[in-house]
């Protein structure tokens, strides 16, 4: 095993090296940084059917059409962004957590994401299952408690009062009961 270097005296530190702003990889803002006075630009991810949000000055708008795909949309505009933006996204409950489970996984933290669901009211609305038992998923229109049948594997699945965020979908517990 090598011997581990030690240091030349006690609180020793390496003189620091300049190296010039040009020569580094720190963005460039062009005028000044990005919500410097608290209010951080956004993008506003639109998924479709929603109406888009009335915009602030510095924000960008990227429409989601239905049934595309959000980590690709999120490639695009994700590689023009700077630190400091913060990513809004409208839409259905479904698609809303699709876009946050697609930007978590491309390095977004949780505190830059701000959702909202256009279709809260409605408690009987489209939701993503993921089944307990064979890990399928699939929407359905259903409350927290209703009794679904899983396309996967066949079982009967109960929609747990449970969101999983990473996956951006409601857990079905499976049941010993075959769908019919």
């Amino acid at each position: 095993m090598p011997e581990p270097v030690r240091p030349l005296r006690r609180g020793a530190v390496t003189p620091p090296v300049h190296v010039p702003p040009e020569q580094t990889t720190v963005p460039r803002y062009p005028g000044a940084v990005a919500g410097a006075a608290g209010r951080a630009p956004h993008l506003v991810v639109v998924a479709a059917p929603a109406p888009v949000p009335p915009l602030r000055a510095g924000d960008r708008c990227a429409r989601l059409a239905a049934g595309a795909d959000p980590g690709a949309l999120l490639d695009r505009e994700l590689a023009r962004l700077v630190t400091g933006w913060r990513i809004l996204v409208v839409g259905t409950e479904a698609r809303a957590q699709e876009v946050r489970a697609a930007a978590l996984a491309r390095g977004a933290r949780d505190d830059e994401l701000v959702l909202t669901p256009t279709d809260l009211a409605d408690t009987a609305r489209d939701r993503i299952v993921s089944c307990g038992h064979c890990h399928h998923r699939f929407t359905a229109r259903a409350d927290p408690g209703d009794a679904l049948g899983c396309p996967g594997c066949g079982l009967v699945v109960h929609l747990a009062a449970h969101f999983s965020r990473r996956l951006a979908a409601w857990l079905g517990a499976p049941t010993p009961e075959r769908a019919r």
